[in-house]
């Protein structure tokens, strides 16, 4: 399947829109995640822990707007907390 014509791909489109507006506040954000399910808490981890992989690996693409999240990222990779991290799908 190609990554543009899938679920996750229209998930994040919707999120741009909402992430661009300047009302955004990634703390309300937060906050209304505990009204999820909690399987589906637990799968927002997942989600969460995949980006952070994403954005600190060398690979990334980085510039000065994203340079401090990739490096946040990679610090955490290089921590070692994810490293037997299991966040099972319940």
């Amino acid at each position: 399947m190609e990554l543009q014509n899938s679920r996750e791909y229209k998930a994040v489109q919707e999120l741009e829109r909402a992430l661009n507006d300047m009302g955004w506040s990634p703390k309300r954000f937060a906050e209304s995640t505990r009204f999820y399910h909690r399987t589906l808490q637990q799968e927002l981890m997942r989600t969460i822990v995949a980006v952070i992989r994403m954005v600190g690996d060398d690979s990334y693409r980085t510039d000065l707007r994203n340079q401090a999240s990739h490096e946040l990222c990679k610090r955490i990779i290089d921590s070692g907390v994810l490293d037997d991290i299991y966040l099972p799908f319940i």
